[in-house]
């Protein structure tokens, strides 16, 4: 059943892509501690690991469409974490990713998305192509600070927990806006700078701007972005981690489609456990038990290759 496949590991893949986004507000405030003792198991049922979403238009917010779960009185006031997110080929239209965002919200998440709700892809070209960061950051003071954001989520967005997250020149967008101080973690799939300054200016000195953990994903050497995502990855001086799902190619991660050479899909979870459990390291190409320690004194970080067993 393909389709249900490609559901599924675009599912796993945005489950991936929150890993740092969830554990972003502690990594950044203080330094490494001892981990508190578990807490006692909560009465009742557990809550469910996928709910389900909605999406709609952001009221008051033209241009942008929220990805939500459905049943906000079911969850805890201030408990939904806010990404905002930028489309491939820095688009007006959200519809490739579609099915990542929804995983994105399903797993607990307000997203809001640059493009309208009824917005198709219109075609351009790379050198027509204008990042527009400050489209983010409009998203993400509107879901933390305006009335009409509070009402349309009843009050469940944790306006303390806000991601930025994007797909190839959405994620040079991510990356520009991540700089900025309302922003508590970045996320780029299949993106980053190139050496010279490209859609609109963009380059490899803002990274030196960065003050939150990083998180950048490419899909191994068919990804046109893999080696911007290395190069981008060698030049932070935060909390990052660098992981790549061989097989994915481009947008494999985010549209579910399968690369020309691809011979088969790795199983995508394992991206997610080897951003969330690989130890901190640096690895050229190697599974996340191999992952060495870093000795050069910089920023704690992780570095694992998702290879296909």
């Amino acid at each position: 059943m393909p389709t249900r496949s490609m559901t599924v590991r675009t599912l796993l893949a945005a489950a991936a892509g929150v890993v740092v986004l969830a554990c972003s507000g502690a990594a950044a405030a203080s330094p490494a501690q001892e981990p508190p003792p578990p807490k006692p198991p909560a009465a009742g049922p557990p809550a469910p690991t996928i709910l389900p979403t909605v999406r709609e238009a952001a009221v008051g917010l033209p241009g942008h469409t929220v990805y939500r779960p459905a049943d906000l009185k079911a969850l805890r006031k201030a408990s939904l974490p806010v990404i905002v997110y930028g489309n491939g080929a820095c688009a007006s239209s959200n519809l490739e990713g579609i099915t990542f965002l929804t995983g994105l919200a399903s797993q607990g998440y307000i997203v809001v998305a640059n493009g309208g709700l009824d917005e198709f892809p219109v075609p351009n070209t790379p050198e027509n192509t204008i990042a527009h960061p400050e489209a983010l950051l409009a998203a993400a003071h509107w879901a933390t600070e305006s009335g009409q954001a509070r009402k349309q989520f009843d009050g469940r967005a944790d306006t303390t927990r806000v991601g930025v997250l994007g797909h190839s020149c959405g994620g040079v967008e991510a990356l520009a806006a991540g700089t900025d101080p309302l922003i508590d973690a970045v996320a780029g799939f299949n993106t980053g700078y190139f050496e010279e300054p490209v859609f609109g200016g963009y380059g490899r000195d803002r990274l030196a701007d960065l003050h939150t953990p990083t998180l950048l994903v490419n899909g191994g050497p068919d990804d046109v972005a893999y080696h911007n995502s290395i190069d981008n990855y060698a030049l932070l001086d935060v909390p990052a981690a660098l992981v790549g799902d061989t097989a994915a190619g481009h947008t494999g991660l985010i549209a579910g489609s399968r690369p020309p050479r691809a011979g088969r899909w790795p199983p995508t979870g394992s991206t997610t456990s080897c951003a969330e459990t690989g130890p901190p390291g640096r690895a050229s190409s190697a599974p996340a038990a191999d992952c060495a320690p870093r000795t050069d004194g910089r920023p704690s970080r992780r570095d694992c290759r998702c290879d296909a067993p």
